[in-house]
């Protein structure tokens, strides 16, 4: 059974190791090897310790067996470099989202973005987005789940692109799924 909770302190570092190896997954073909580097855990730590402690920021961890295999990052829509779109309308953003490989298919990473829509849709909030880089070769999973392109950008120079959902209640799945508050 999947189980998404809330992060706690302890996590962190599980978090920050996870973020790193999603990284190297999805963007190590394109991205610099400083820019890699600069994702080490123990350097990253204290922003995802800052994060935790902002109330504006919202941090799930899931799991498929006994121990966490993936996180998402999320809060309010942050300022971004928009060369053709809109984020007009939308009001909650997903920062990162990464799950372990060996669970990649299983439902893990729409299970996480279904439990932050339900917080979400619970807090008022009605629109969710996020930014996936061009290349990204994981884009393909936000368009299976019903993500609309609805903007295009540029973040430290590496092109990207938007996906939007206006109903947040279309992305909360039911099944098979445990979330504890």
């Amino acid at each position: 059974m999947t189980t998404i909770r809330p992060a706690t302190e302890a996590d962190l570092p599980v978090i920050a190791e996870i973020h790193l190896k999603g990284w190297e997954l999805a963007y190590g073909a394109f991205l610099p090897a400083d820019q890699l580097a600069a994702m080490q855990p123990a350097k990253r730590l204290p922003l995802w310790q800052g994060w935790l402690a902002d109330p504006k920021k919202l941090i799930l961890v899931g799991s498929v067996g006994s121990e966490i295999d993936g996180f998402m990052l999320g809060g309010p829509v942050k300022d971004h470099d928009i060369r053709k779109g809109s984020l007009t309308g939308f009001d909650c953003e997903i920062y990162s989202l990464h799950t372990r490989e060996r669970v990649q298919g299983k439902g893990l990473g729409r299970a996480l973005i279904s439990a932050a829509a339900t917080h979400w849709a619970a807090a008022g909030k009605s629109a969710l987005m996020l930014w996936a880089y061009s290349d990204n070769a994981y884009r393909k999973f936000y368009e299976k789940i019903g993500g609309d392109l609805i903007a295009e950008g540029i973040d430290d120079g590496i092109p990207d692109v938007a996906y939007g959902w206006r109903d947040l209640t279309a992305l909360n799945v039911q099944t098979g799924m445990q979330h504890v508050s």
